[in-house]
């Protein structure tokens, strides 16, 4: 299984799913509920979105508000993911995913991220992404 190939494609996939969500009337509101700021700090390659929950915005890059949470990942990490393809709690004790700052927050999105992964798998498949599915 691959990562990303480049820091665009980690934009164009990961952050079109949260754009994707903030539109979405179930799961937009519950983003913004937590009015969490996280960041999601890839390598393979260096990449970073920050998505800001309560102005429903990602931002590329570390422009953006201070996050309230971080995660640390590869690429590949972060795409399997998405597809709904780890644990988070086995892969933080196995450290493939590293978390940092107010864990609340970001646990608070775990109920929402997981209503997003059939849209992540969807759009992978739609752009014929087929190197990119689990």
């Amino acid at each position: 299984m691959a990562g990303f190939a480049s820091e665009d494609e980690l934009y164009k996939y990961v952050g079109a799913i949260f754009e994707k969500a903030f539109e979405d009337k179930e799961i937009g509101p519950k983003l913004a509920e937590t009015n969490a700021v996280l960041a999601m700090y890839c390598t393979e390659p260096d990449s970073t979105l920050i998505i800001d929950m309560g102005n429903h915005k990602v931002h590329e890059g570390n422009t953006g508000p201070a996050p309230d949470a971080a995660m640390r990942m590869t690429t590949e990490t972060s795409n399997l993911y998405w597809q709904g393809k780890v644990n988070l709690t086995f892969a933080m004790a196995r450290g493939k995913v590293k978390v940092e700052g107010n864990i609340a927050k970001l646990l608070a999105l775990s109920p929402a991220s997981r209503k997003m992964f059939p849209v992540y798998v969807e759009m992978l498949k739609a752009d014929g992404r087929d190197d990119l599915l689990a």
